[in-house]
């Protein structure tokens, strides 16, 4: 029984680590594109000038 239990442990741990490397491996894409942030900025300096 308690062999069973440490077999299922090691591979539910293998099983983590595996989704862990792989999340890790993946390219990061940011949320929002660089042309979107800098538009959100030129308006806000706009604003801050018209204003």
């Amino acid at each position: 029984m308690d062999q069973m239990n440490l077999t299922l442990e090691a591979e539910a741990n293998r099983q983590q680590l595996a989704e862990r490397i792989a999340r890790a491996g993946a390219p990061k894409i940011p949320a929002t594109a660089h042309r979107h942030l800098l538009a959100q900025r030129l308006r806000r300096f706009a604003d801050r000038i018209d204003g």
